[in-house]
């Protein structure tokens, strides 16, 4: 059932047949004329019996993933570890009852109890009569070590299914003709009936329990589906069955074809099985409702890993809008810094000459610097015009005294002037004019350089008797 799209367009999905005699990956594309294949490779293993128990296997897929640059896979496994049964329902059954029914046949009429299995189904075909289900299990503890294996190998399971169900997608079949297929094993043949490229029948028997007697085998099952209406006309072989056994068979066996092959790829019957696998690969994730043998159904698979990509993004969308206002906060106060020290240093190189020329020379460097203390003011919710200062300071200033240095701070604290005076009546009048001023208060002039009559050093430090006097309106 539909995992989803859990991957991003780059991340492809190829099919994995882990088999007997060897490991075989697939990953094909959607071409103008049909599938194509883009990788097809194969591995041997020697004696590999029990796969989901060997440890070897797992450093060989470990290997076999790097090679090839394999992520994400569709696995397919030997028929023989997979129960499959057929189930009919009237066609106005509606889908909840349906699965209300199947979830207690695997109750109360499975072999298996439920929990020591994987189990899913799937609807395969629909009638104006009928509805068929396919149902399909696994022995849990089986799963868990091939899982298991698989994540040792750094491959991400996508779906596990047989290799009945990965040939039934893609072979090519004439419509409603039955096919057999018969795949021999180690130690076991399996028995898969398709038609419509749907399997409706997968069994498995040790050879050991055939004793000799396959034709006897295969006779069975065509007179069971015979029974059903099935008629059984088509027979096709995997695996190496000898010229005694092939003889004997009531059907002359088919050479199996790969569906959509309209490039007339020559592909060996025995990729088949990997073939089907990939193909399920190129199945939009939200579309896959095909049967899945693992711990959740597809579609839960689907649900989790799209809540999964939800949480992931939030939280993401989270931490970079948090790491934005984090940089824009300190970028705003590196600013202001520099603001602040290049208005300081500004501020304090301005010297006025003595007289009127002097003022007006004032005035147009405080209009020059007037935008950059704009600036920097506006970033703390004020705009200050230092020109109204001054020009205030320039209307005080006469040919008797000269200004050397001017500190603004800020528009609330201490303001300092610095010159020389001609005198000291020069230095009374000066401070006397800013005591007067409506704009300015708390002046002062220490007493230095008492002894000194003419050029007198001094220094003036004042405030703004209301800063809202120079904002800008």
């Amino acid at each position: 059932m539909g995992v989803g799209k859990i991957f991003s367009r780059t991340d492809t999905i190829g099919g994995l047949e882990i088999g007997d005699d060897a490991l075989r990956f697939a990953l094909l594309k959607k071409g103008r004329l049909g599938l194509e294949t883009e990788i097809l490779v194969e591995e041997k293993l020697d004696n590999q019996k029990k796969l989901p128990k060997s440890e070897e296997l797992a450093k060989k897929l470990s290997l076999f993933a790097k090679k090839n640059h394999i992520k994400y896979i569709i696995a397919s496994i030997p028929t023989n570890n997979i129960f499959v049964k057929l189930y009919n329902f009237p066609a106005n059954i509606s889908k909840e009852k349906i699965n209300e029914s199947m979830e207690l046949n695997v109750e109360l009429q499975l072999p298996q109890k439920k929990s020591d299995i994987y189990c899913d189904w799937m609807e395969i075909e629909k009638n104006e009569i009928s509805q068929k289900v396919l149902l399909s299990y696994i022995k849990k503890d089986y799963a868990e070590n091939l899982i298991n294996i698989l994540k040792k190998s750094g491959l991400k399971l996508v779906a596990l299914e047989s290799h009945a169900l990965s040939l039934s997608r893609i072979i090519k079949q004439a419509k409603d003709e039955a096919l057999l297929i018969l795949k021999k094993d180690e130690d076991n043949i399996s028995f898969s009936v398709i038609i419509n490229n749907n399997l409706i029948f997968s069994q498995s028997i040790p050879q050991e329990k055939i004793n000799g007697n396959l034709k006897g085998e295969i006779s069975r099952v065509i007179n069971y589906h015979g029974w059903f209406g099935i008629n059984i006309k088509q027979l096709a072989l995997l695996g190496d069955f000898s010229p005694q056994e092939i003889k004997k068979m009531p059907l002359k066996p088919v050479t199996l074809e790969k569906i959509d092959n309209q490039k007339n790829e020559k592909i060996n019957p025995k990729f088949l099985i990997v073939l089907g696998a990939a193909k399920r690969g190129l199945i939009p994730r939200k579309d896959d409702v095909i049967i899945s043998l693992m711990e959740i159904g597809t579609e839960k698979a689907y649900a989790h890993e799209k809540a999964n990509l939800n949480a992931n993004f939030l939280i993401g969308t989270s931490a970079v809008l948090a790491t934005f206002f984090v940089l824009i906060f300190f970028a705003t106060w590196s600013f202001m810094s520099i603001m602040q020290n290049n208005y300081n240093k500004r501020i304090s190189s301005l010297s006025l000459l003595p007289g009127s020329e002097n003022g007006i020379l004032l005035k147009e460097k405080a209009d020059n610097f007037n935008s950059l203390i704009s600036q920097a003011s506006a970033m703390n919710g004020q705009e200050i015009v230092w020109s109204k200062v001054i020009e205030e300071i320039r209307s005080k200033t006469n040919d008797n005294v000269k200004i050397n240095t001017l500190s603004l701070p800020d528009a609330t604290g201490l303001l300092t002037i610095s010159g020389t005076a001609k005198d000291r009546d020069s230095i009374n009048n000066f401070k006397k004019s800013f005591e007067d001023s409506d704009l300015f208060g708390d002046v002062n002039i220490p007493l230095n350089n008492l002894g000194k009559k003419e050029d007198i050093p001094f220094s003036i430090t004042f405030k703004i008797k209301n800063s809202e006097l120079i904002h800008k309106q």
